[in-house]
C-alpha cells in the first residue's frame, strides 16, 4: 500500500475513535459519577480517544501529509486520556516505584511541550497566526506535564489529589474531542475553533476543581 492508503486508513480510525468519544464523553459527563453509566462510557471513551490520538499522530507523520495540528490533538488526547486514567490508581499507591511510568508520561509532555510552544513562536515570529495554537496548547501541556511532576513527590498528597488530577486529565481530554471536531467541521473561523473550547473547557474543570478542592471528603463514588 501506498502513503495515501495509509493516510486514509488511519484519519479514518481517527474520525470514528473521535465520533465514539464525544458520545461516551457526554454519557460519561452527564452520568453521576461513580455509578455504572460513568464507568463504562468512561472506558469507551478511554479507548475511543485512544485509537483517535494515535492513530492521527501516525496519519500527521505520514510523509506528503505532515500535519503538525493534527499531531498536537492527537499528542494531546493521548497525554490527558493516558494520565488522567493513571490518575485512578493513585489513590493506593504506596511506593515512588509505582510511579515510574507515570514519570515517563509527565516528563515526555514537558519535553514536547517546550518544544511545541518554541516552534509556535517561531511560526509566529514568521507571521503565521496559527502558531499560537502550538504556543496555547504547549504551554497548557507544560504546566499540566509540571503539576504531575510536583505531585508524584509526595505519596500522601497524591493519593489525596489522585480525583482532581482524573477529573481535569479527563474533562481536558473531551475538550479535545470538541476541539478536533470544532477543527474538522469549521464550525468557527480556525483560531476560534482552536482556542473557544478551551475557553469553555476551563470554566468546566475550575467548576470541578472548586466542588472536589482539598478538605473535602470526596470520592469517585460521591461526585
Amino acid at each position: 500500500m501506498d502513503y495515501a492508503t495509509f493516510f486514509k486508513i488511519f484519519i479514518t480510525l481517527h474520525a470514528v475513535g473521535g465520533f465514539i468519544s464525544l458520545i461516551s464523553g457526554t454519557i460519561s459527563v452527564i452520568a453521576r459519577k461513580g455509578n455504572v453509566w460513568h464507568k463504562k462510557s468512561g472506558m469507551i471513551f478511554y479507548y475511543g480517544m485512544l485509537t483517535a490520538g494515535i492513530s492521527g499522530i501516525v496519519a500527521s507523520l505520514l510523509p506528503d501529509h505532515n500535519n503538525p495540528f493534527l499531531f498536537v490533538v492527537g499528542l494531546f488526547s493521548v497525554y490527558l486520556v493516558l494520565s488522567g486514567y493513571r490518575a485512578l490508581r493513585f489513590k493506593s499507591v504506596r511506593k515512588m516505584a509505582d510511579l515510574r511510568w507515570d514519570k515517563v508520561i509527565s516528563w515526555s509532555m514537558a519535553i514536547i511541550g517546550l518544544g511545541m510552544v518554541g516552534y509556535g513562536l517561531y511560526l509566529v515570529f514568521k507571521s503565521f497566526t496559527m502558531g499560537w495554537v502550538l504556543v496555547v496548547f504547549g504551554t497548557i501541556g507544560l504546566l499540566n506535564a509540571i503539576n504531575d511532576l510536583r505531585a508524584m513527590r509526595d505519596l500522601k498528597l497524591l493519593r489525596k489529589k489522585y480525583l482532581r488530577l482524573h477529573i481535569a486529565k479527563i474533562s481536558g481530554a473531551y475538550i479535545a474531542a470538541f476541539t478536533a471536531f470544532f477543527v474538522t467541521n469549521s464550525v468557527l473561523p480556525s483560531l476560534l475553533s482552536w482556542l473557544l473550547p478551551s475557553v469553555f473547557g476551563i470554566i468546566f474543570i475550575s467548576y470541578w476543581m472548586r466542588k472536589t478542592r482539598l478538605g473535602k471528603k470526596i470520592t469517585a463514588e460521591t461526585v
